[in-house]
């Protein structure tokens, strides 16, 4: 299995990355103008997991991981598996079911414009048509408009077994980019934040904070390419690598957006401040096809 980069995959994270400095700053990401998707669509951002267009989903990851380093619509997660393993075209938002079932409560993400909502019901990943008129409002996560619908409308499920490891893949390689864009924004604010008339990235303790952020990202981002690998090889092990990559990813977001609120120290609890962004989408994101104990474990049937 080869893990090194070939020049089309370094060509295309080159334009995403570009592209993403240009038009998703993080510092827009609770106030992203209305055309964002439409730009997105023109892009192709939307449509790239489309079989037609023959992409790996180890580029698909590491795409998505650069996507996720600036915060784009959760949306685009739920859009890329229904493009892959669905005959549905156009914007699909991202659902999370209640955990108590008696609650009879649906979460949507990114409902904006969205005809269909796609989910994990029970461990299979399936759709439902949502209402035509559904808004979306900010919500502890302000790049991610949320609306509730009750009762919950009837999900068809996809079918192949392979979409709930592409929806896990896809969401970790969201939190690989959280992850990303915390240990930035705490190694930048490491250099020009001075105390005692030095940086306080000078500093030993906050040396090691920061270096921790770099070594998680390494991990999770090898494992999270590994597994992209993996399921393109249809591996018999891929779904506990993608499991694999999918709690180290969780991880490494939680853990590098909390280290850059302490590297941020007072103005890094503050809401005018962006680190608690990343913290945000960070926790939002764990509960999107988290891992399953059982399949890391090796006890899944």
């Amino acid at each position: 299995m080869d893990l090194t980069l070939d020049s089309e995959q370094e060509a295309l994270l080159a334009v995403t990355a570009d592209w993403c400095r240009d038009n998703m700053p993080l510092d827009q990401a609770r106030d992203r103008p209305a055309a964002l998707w439409t730009e997105l669509e023109a892009m192709g951002w939307t449509a790239m997991t489309t079989p037609a267009l023959g992409l790996s989903h180890a580029t698909e990851a590491l795409v998505f991981a650069e996507l996720g380093r600036h915060l784009a619509p959760v949306g685009l997660i739920a859009t890329a598996v229904a493009a892959r393993w669905s005959d549905h075209s156009g914007k699909t938002a991202l659902a999370l079911l209640d955990p108590y079932p008696e609650a009879g409560r649906l979460r949507i993400y990114d409902p904006d414009g969205a005809g269909n909502a796609l989910g994990l019901v029970g461990h299979m990943v399936a759709m439902a048509v949502l209402p035509a008129d559904l808004g979306g409002v900010a919500m502890l996560d302000p790049s991610a408009p949320l609306a509730h619908l009750e009762p919950v409308p009837p999900f068809e499920p996809l079918g192949d077994p392979r979409s709930a490891l592409h929806l896990q893949l896809l969401a970790a390689a969201f939190a690989l980019g959280c992850a990303d864009a915390a240990r930035d924004m705490a190694a930048d604010y490491a250099r020009v934040r001075e105390q005692f008339d030095r940086p306080i990235g000078w500093f030993q303790a906050l040396k090691h904070i920061c270096s921790d952020t770099a070594v998680r990202c390494a991990v999770a981002r090898s494992q999270l390419l590994y597994a992209g690998c993996a399921l393109d090889a249809d591996d018999a092990d891929a779904a506990f690598h993608v499991a694999a990559a999918r709690q180290l990813a969780d991880q490494a977001a939680i853990e590098n957006a909390r280290a850059n609120i302490q590297v941020h120290g007072g103005i890094g609890m503050t809401d005018e401040a962006y680190p608690h962004l990343c913290l945000k989408r960070a926790h939002l994101l764990s509960f999107v096809a988290p891992a399953r104990r059982e399949v890391i474990l090796g006890e899944a049937a």
